[in-house]
């Protein structure tokens, strides 16, 4: 009986070593590569998009530098590729900043972020995604092993909460909204030991008149811009959590009037529990501006507040975002998307919020409705009035 299961264990083991050698070598490329559970795909301008986050730490004694990064549909299509010059712009260092040349340099024992935005078409979102990652070869000989790692799978799913309209009206400019590439996008926050990005859907509206001006007149007056004292609506029925309601407006162009502090950076404020452990922030509201209390229940479209230049703000405008969190940067920020809205277009850069003339094209611009929609960076929507 022995022998007939030394036998047995014989052939099991010949059947491994066999498989093993089939299979791909395994990868020692260095980095271990985190990624986020999920990532929900947001629609805007006609696409969907997945932001996340890759964090690539290296764990070897030596720097290794990334060449190359695609992500993979389960089936191995590729739904986005990055050569080096791309990855530039996506890989972000903490600390101190590299040297220019050095972008693309994990250092030994550190780490990079990649901030990653991968489109397709409406409905085309693979169920998961995976990262193949090529980094440069110590050796020209170097076998694929040594180069190449396929890591970091990201789940593709749920669906962007849907919200009513967060102001009336037309002319809206969609500053820093949804892109790869915004302020938004790339602030990171350690609050409370954990690092997040709380604003990774934040908008800044600023509003446009009927000739495309953000103001008129002495722009460094808060009352000559457009927009404010604008109506803030409640996007969704929810309760009061938080507010703030004791800064001074900023004088438009210049520095804060007060110093900036997880507690001030987002002005005067107000924070809604829409349900789900989802909040929305409304930043920088003008002084007295606060309309609710906490624990006031709010229905949909009901008045918050008015929209003001206080806290980290250098010109009137409404700053949104949906988080996990109730303060300003103390979460992690959700993807959402509204209900309704109409794109008027997109203006060639924020740039001309500055200007007296404003954004010549609104004159003839035509709105064109879309529905489930975030606006992209630069869009200017109306919404109902």
């Amino acid at each position: 009986m022995r022998m007939v299961l030394g036998a047995l264990a014989a052939v099991l083991l010949a059947g491994a070593a066999t498989t093993s050698r089939a299979a791909a070598e395994p990868s020692v490329v260095p980095l271990d590569v985190l990624v986020p559970a999920r990532a929900t795909p947001v629609q805007g301008a006609g696409r969907l998009h997945l932001l996340y986050e890759l964090r690539l730490t290296n764990f070897a004694p030596r720097p290794v530098t990334l060449e190359a990064l695609e992500a993979l549909a389960p089936s191995g299509a590729v739904m986005a590729a990055f050569d080096a010059a791309a990855l530039k712009g996506m890989v972000s260092h903490r600390g101190a900043q590299p040297a220019e040349g050095a972008e693309l340099i994990v250092p030994a024992g550190g780490f990079v972020t990649v901030f990653m935005d991968v489109e397709s078409a409406p409905g085309q979102a693979p169920a998961k995604l995976s990262h193949r990652i090529r980094v440069r070869a110590t050796a020209p000989d170097a076998p694929a092993s040594r180069t190449t790692a396929q890591a970091g799978e990201v789940a593709t799913e749920g669906a962007p909460l849907m919200l009513g309209p967060p102001l009336r009206g037309v002319g809206w400019v969609a500053a820093n909204a949804l892109s790869n590439e915004s302020d938004h996008r790339r602030t990171i926050a350690v609050v409370d030991g954990k690092a997040r990005i709380s604003q990774r859907y934040a908008i800044d509206f600023v509003q446009l008149d009927a000739q495309g001006r953000a103001f008129r007149g002495d722009l460094a007056r808060n009352e000559s811009w457009t927009g404010y004292g604008a109506d803030l609506l409640a996007v969704a029925d929810g309760t009061v959590v938080a507010v703030k309601d004791d800064l001074p407006d900023n004088t438009p162009g210049q520095a804060p009037a007060v110093p900036i502090s997880l507690a001030t950076v987002g002005g005067n404020h107000v924070v809604l529990d829409i349900g789900g452990g989802a909040y929305a922030f409304y930043g920088h509201i003008r002084p007295g501006g606060v309309l609710v209390k906490p624990g006031q229940k709010v229905r949909r479209g009901e008045v918050v507040g008015k929209l003001g230049n206080s806290g980290q703000s250098d010109a009137p405008h409404l700053h949104l975002h949906v988080s996990d969190g109730v303060t300003a940067l103390g979460g992690d920020g959700l993807a959402y998307a509204f209900e309704a809205m109409a794109v008027r277009g997109t203006v060639p850069s924020l740039e001309v919020l500055e200007r007296p003339e404003g954004w010549t094209g609104m004159a003839a611009a035509r709105p064109k409705p879309v529905a489930g929609e975030l606006p992209t960076a630069g869009a200017v929507v109306d919404f109902a009035p």
